[in-house]
This record gives C-alpha cells, structure tokens and sequence, in this order.
C-alpha cells in the first residue's frame, strides 16, 4: 500500500498547490483534515456478494479537504481519501487499498457563522480499489456522490467536521459504499474583525457583524438597507423610503404617515383631502368636521353669531306670525264695526251695536297681549264742531261698554275726528249713512 499511498498523497499535494494558487485572496477558505470508516461496501461482480466487511477503517488512512466559497453560501471543495478495505470471508487477513479523489460543491444552511454549520453536498469523484485479483493492479470507477455534513466552530476560524457520503459507483466492478469521516478544520484568508464571513478589505462595516447583500454592514430587517441608513431599521421597507414600510402605497412612509392605512397626497402628512362639511376646510385642520364653520374658528361655527341668526330667525317668524293674526283680527274687527250703529244724533249704542260689541270683545279677551284704538266718525251735516264732539261721544259709548264688558282700560283708546274722514259721498243718503261709523284699530 505504501507506494500507492505515496503517489496519491503527490496528487493531492499537487491538486491543493493548484487550487490555493488559482484562488482569489478576497474569499475565505476551509482546509480539513481527519480519519476516514469505509461503510457497506458492495460490488456488483456476481459471486463477490458479501466479500467485504461492513466496517472498514485503515489507522494509516486519512481524509483531506480543501475548499472554497464561491457565493453566499456555496463553496466547492476538492477531497482526497486513503483508507482500506478487509475481506469477510477467504482470506481475513487480506486488506486492499482504497483511494478516492472527489469535487464537492457544499450548500451551508447558516452561512457558517455560527457554531453549528449544517451543510449538504453533491459531487462526483474517481475510487480505486487494488484487489490483486484483474489483470489490472488497481481497479478504478468514477462515482457520483451525495451526502449531509456538520462544522463545529469552536473559534472564527477553527472546529471539527462530521460528515457522510454516499457513493455510487458507475461500472459494475466499481464500489458502491458509504464513507463516513470525522476530522479538524480550520478557515482561512484575510482578515474578517467581526467574523461575518466578509473580509475588511471588501466589509463597509468592518467592525460591526453584517450581511454579505450589503457589503458586511448590519440590517436587522433584511430589507436592504443599513441600519446607520434605515430610518426603520425594525421594519421592512424598500430603499426608496429609505428602509421605512407603508401600507398603503401613497409615497409617505407609515412612520410619517397619518393615515396609514389610506392613500393621500405626500405633501398632505399621507391623508386624503376630505372636507366632510364642505366649508372649505380640510377634515386634518377642521375641528368640527361634521358641521360646517369658520376658518378663524378652526373650523367651527360660531356660536354667538349663531344665536344671534336663530334669535333673528324666531323673531321674524313671530313677527310674521304676529302680523297673519294681526291682519285676521283686524279684517273681523271691520266686519264687526260696521254693524255698531247709532241712532241720528244720538250717542247711544243699539241693540245691534252692542250684540256686535259683544263679539268684539271675545276677540279681545282672545287677543291679551293686543291694543285697540277706537275712531268715531261722521257726515258733513251740522257744524264741525258739533260733529266733532258726536263723533268723539260715539267713540267713548264704544269704549266705555268695552270696558264694562272686562277689558283693560290701558288697552283701549277712544277718539272722534267728525267730518274729516269720510269714506263715502256725502252728497248722498247712502253716502253719509257710511261717513257716520265707528273704526276699531291694532295699534300693536
């Protein structure tokens, strides 16, 4: 075995001189070394069917690695083996070398920042097996390899690593087997101060753990953006917004945002313009949203000037309502006073007179807030004096039978204006039949 062991520890020195000096100093590298247990392995050679042990471990085999990362969290990883393997029946003492060159590419689950590093690997690779038996010395066959592995760091740059392999041999007198390994590993390249897997040279933040998207300065929300950058540095949110999330797309990050969940205009704190009362205020400055106010007010009515137009309004519809009952007691007071009659020169009331009256007064027991003002009037015949003092007795008869009938004397006024007033021709009977009557007036 030893000089088959020699010419493949050549090739593997050679193959990693290769490698180290075809890498880039920019990328870290792994170099393991360790033991190697050959598991399981079978040939489909008819007639070798459970020829070797299911176990095989050589203390002169070995296991060796060298690899690299290519991005992220792939590397690729060139593995050279020397083990040995043992008959199970025949000749026991029989041990036939084993060698094995293989090209990982290995998928790490934690970047290998971490103490635990789980990784996966696939590849393929090339075994020997010397068997003495074939025409030729050595037998080899190219296989296909599959398998899981974990690192253990227990520094930046130094642990273990376990790993296990499956491989599947092409040809039939190839050996399919498991290999398992165990050994120690070490990393390597430039300087990483805060062992982030980013070199200083190439770290933007190379003293604070980072991410490798941006540069090896840190970003605990993964969104992109550094955290000496990141307005939001706890929330997700795109670069524009300089790392700050918002909800509703309208340009104004949730953290300036006050409508959140509402798209508004950028220059409007991220609110819709509302104005719920349409009195040209914004809903955002408008205290009374929902009635409509002034500007000096804040958007509120003002109160005063409010009572001030509903005291106004009340009066006018009083006012309005005063003048409809004014019109109707005035309109049934003419009626009525046009049936008080007197007879010729006479200042006493008539019958009809006074049943007329009667109604007169219910109206202004009615009417209690009311004034009245009662006018006599006469024809031209006779002197004016004496129609003047007719008239101005007719007036008080009226009044004075009001005033026996209950009303108030504050109430009512009484006056005669004789001739000056007619209503009628006075050249005719019918004429100063109508000149000679009495007039009761609202004077309120």
């Amino acid at each position: 075995m030893k000089p088959f062991g020699y010419l493949l520890i050549a090739i593997l020195c050679t193959f990693g001189a290769h490698n180290v000096n075809a890498q880039t100093q920019n990328n870290p590298w792994t170099a393991s070394f360790g033991t190697n247990i050959i598991n399981n392995p079978v040939r489909d050679i008819t007639g070798e069917e459970g020829r070797f042990k299911t176990w095989n471990w050589n203390a002169g085999g070995f296991r060796l690695s060298v690899g690299r990362l290519i991005t992220n969290r792939f590397y690729f990883e060139g593995v050279a083996s020397i083990n040995s393997i043992s008959e199970n029946y025949k000749n026991l003492e029989e041990e036939y070398p084993y060698a094995s060159i293989d090209g990982m590419f290995k998928y790490h689950l934690t970047r290998g920042l971490y103490t635990l590093d789980p990784y996966v690997t696939i590849g393929g690779g090339y075994t020997w097996l010397d068997t003495n038996n074939l025409s030729l010395n050595t037998v080899g066959s190219p296989t296909v390899n599959g398998g899981v592995g974990l690192n253990i760091w227990l520094t930046s740059s130094f642990g273990f690593t376990l790993q296990t392999q499956y491989k599947h041999a092409f040809e039939e007198y190839g050996l399919k087997h498991f290999q398992h390994s165990a050994g120690i590993s070490y990393r390597f390249g430039l300087k990483d101060t805060d062992n982030d897997g980013i070199n200083d040279d190439k770290d933007k933040c190379p003293k604070l753990f980072g991410r490798i998207e941006t540069a090896g300065c840190p970003d605990q929300d993964g969104d992109g953006v550094i955290d000496s950058e990141d307005l939001c540095p706890n929330d997700f949110g795109p670069p524009h917004l300089s790392g700050c999330p918002d909800r509703d797309g309208d340009g104004t990050p949730d953290k300036y945002d006050l409508c959140p969940d509402e798209q508004g205009a950028i220059d409007d704190d991220g609110c819709p313009r509302r104005d719920s009362d349409n009195d040209g205020i914004d809903d955002r400055f408008d205290k009374c949203p929902e009635v409509p106010g002034l500007r000096e007010n804040g958007g509120c009515p003002d109160l005063e000037q409010e009572a001030r137009e509903q005291a106004a309004t009340k009066l006018q519809q009083q006012q309005s309502r005063d003048n409809d009952i004014k019109q109707a007691v005035t309109s049934e007071l003419n009626k009525l006073a046009k049936l008080i009659s007197f007879d010729n020169a006479k200042v006493t009331l008539t019958t009809n007179a006074t049943v007329a009256l009667d109604e007169v007064v219910k109206i202004m027991a009615i009417q209690k807030f009311m004034r009245f003002h009662i006018a006599g009037h006469t024809d031209n015949t006779g002197n004016k004096e004496t129609n003047l003092s007719v008239s101005n007795q007719r007036a008080q008869s009226v009044r004075d039978y009001l005033l026996f009938k209950g009303i108030e004397d504050s109430r009512i006024t009484s006056q005669g204006y004789g001739q000056e007033n007619p209503v009628a021709d006075n050249t005719t009977a019918e004429g100063r039949l109508q000149n000679r009557r009495v007039e009761i007036f609202v004077i309120n």
